[in-house]
């Protein structure tokens, strides 16, 4: 007799299917990230990016600045280890103490939530906390460089060399495969520059010019 599917197995993914899916949602992420970034100085992201640009998004966000993937690593550790392992074993050890009774007011309540954490799927959390991360970022980058710009508060970042030899400092704030945006020095526009056959050479600067 042939076994019948469970249809609940229809529900359940390897791990290259987990793969799969979270590069996807890291793509998401990171226009959604991209967005959010280039509002603040006006300007559509999505007019000026190709597929490329698409697909790297998430990877260039991650590896834009170490600390920045090494605070999400850890972070991610850290809430698995402490939410879904540290906070079930350490209620289900003490929750018959005296004391523990005494300073949760319902232990029976708190049990039940308790198992529903445990049978919660921790990829919804840690995509929950990735989206928080993305825009949490993008928003703090955005806001900062913006108003220092409004200020006149920033520094050239990058020498700029173009077709014609001309030589210029300017304030980086972004850059794709296809277009670099910046700004000149004590000026607070931005200009959007197709790179292809306009910039022989993008040096960056050194700290101590920055």
């Amino acid at each position: 007799m042939q076994e019948q599917p469970n249809p609940s197995d229809a529900h359940k993914y390897g791990l290259q299917e987990y793969l799969s899916l979270g590069y996807i949602y890291l793509i998401l992420l990171g226009i959604v990230g991209d967005v959010i970034y280039y509002k603040f100085f006006d300007i559509n992201i999505l007019d000026y990016v190709t597929l490329s640009d698409v697909l790297m998004a998430p990877i260039n966000t991650l590896v834009s600045d170490l600390r920045i993937l090494a605070i999400v690593v850890l972070a991610i550790v850290v809430v698995y280890l402490l939410y879904f392992k540290g906070l079930p074993w350490l209620h289900f050890k003490t929750k018959e103490k005296g004391w523990y009774q005494k300073v949760v007011k319902d232990v029976d309540k708190l049990d039940a939530k308790i198992h529903e954490l445990k049978n919660s799927n921790v990829v919804w959390a840690i995509a929950y906390f990735l989206f928080c991360m993305f825009v949490g970022v993008n928003v703090g980058s955005g806001g900062k460089i913006k108003k220092r710009i409004d200020q006149g508060d920033f520094k050239a970042s990058h020498q700029l060399t173009f077709s014609d030899n001309t030589v210029k400092q300017v304030k980086v704030i972004g850059q794709n495969t296809v277009y670099l945006f910046y700004v000149l020095e004590k000026q607070k526009d931005v200009h959007i520059l197709l790179i292809s056959g306009n910039v022989k050479e993008i040096r960056v600067l050194p700290k101590e010019v920055k």
